[in-house]
């Protein structure tokens, strides 16, 4: 099957099939990947797509672009090329994005990016020269073979598909709202949100995106993050140092109190979340830190 085959059949599946698997493949600070490719078949079999992450937390990374050509091409598996306006002008933007398309790099997650205060690269620069919204009017036009001052490129562009990111657990409601509404009415074509922990607010993201949808006459997919937890510092840093990520206080508790047993009691807690969330909404994105076995004993 062709990369292009590929990608046209992952967006099928991501807007028609009940059950839709991605997993975050986290970009190492490292020359090389193949080390961290300890994916069973089992799973692999499972996942309809990559995420290659674009820097997070201002840190220096392998580039997501060229991590995203390297896992497509080995596995022939989609790879979805997280791309921050953090680093790169519109510019850049624009060039990478027309190079990535001949190549059949056509899904792109649009993210602002992490302050580089945040990081260990604090020399650098921030470009910032839009907010993620930016990068999707960019995709919307070189859809149309223009760029983003409405000038023609020649040749054919293969469409490409974007996608954005929403917080699971915003401090204001309508804002969250406003914000997936603008994010759909730019184009995206899907909504990855931060790793949930709350069925209630699973349920509420997923009635907001049908809400909106209907009303734009869209057809934006939501896809709810999940990140199993196994020990108690993990629980406190995507607690304390993630933003828009809220873990259970029975969580935290129970991971405190369990000494040497935090693996298996996340474990279990993890597992026991995913299988009622399942149960109504099967379009997840599976995030650990480069640990695919964690997500082998969840999915199997």
């Amino acid at each position: 099957m062709t990369n292009t085959c590929l990608i046209e059949d992952f967006i099928n599946k991501l807007k028609n099939s009940q059950k839709c698997f991605t997993y975050e493949f986290s970009t190492p600070s490292s020359f090389s990947l193949e080390s961290f490719y300890d994916f069973s078949d089992s799973l692999l079999q499972q996942l309809d797509a990559f995420v290659c992450t674009d820097s997070p937390l201002a840190k220096l990374k392998h580039s997501a672009t060229l991590a995203s050509l390297k896992l497509q091409n080995t596995f022939k598996i989609p790879s979805i090329t997280t791309m921050s306006m953090r680093d790169r002008n519109t510019l850049s933007l624009q060039s990478e994005l027309i190079g990535m398309n001949s190549l059949d790099l056509r899904l792109v997650l649009a993210l602002t990016g992490d302050p580089l205060r945040l990081g260990n690269q604090t020399q650098a620069k921030g470009v910032f020269e839009g907010n993620s919204n930016l990068l999707l009017k960019i995709i919307k036009q070189l859809n149309q073979a223009k760029d983003i001052n409405n000038q023609n490129i020649s040749g054919k562009c293969k469409r490409i598909y974007p996608f954005s990111v929403l917080n699971a657990y915003p401090n204001k409601k309508e804002t969250s709202y406003k914000k997936m509404k603008e994010k759909i009415q730019n184009g995206a074509e899907a909504i990855f949100t931060q790793p949930i922990y709350d069925l209630q607010i699973a349920k509420e993201l997923i009635s907001w995106n049908k809400e909106i949808n209907q009303e734009c006459k869209t057809q934006s997919v939501l896809v709810l993050g999940f990140f199993p937890i196994t020990s108690y510092k993990t629980a406190l840093f995507l607690h304390n140092k993630l933003p828009g990520v809220h873990v259970p206080q029975d969580w935290l508790n129970a991971l405190e109190k369990a000494h040497n047993n935090e693996a298996a009691i996340g474990l279990a807690k993890s597992k026991n979340f995913f299988e009622k969330l399942r149960c109504f909404y099967q379009k997840i994105h599976f995030m650990s830190a480069n640990k695919p076995k964690l997500i082998e004993n969840i999915l199997c």
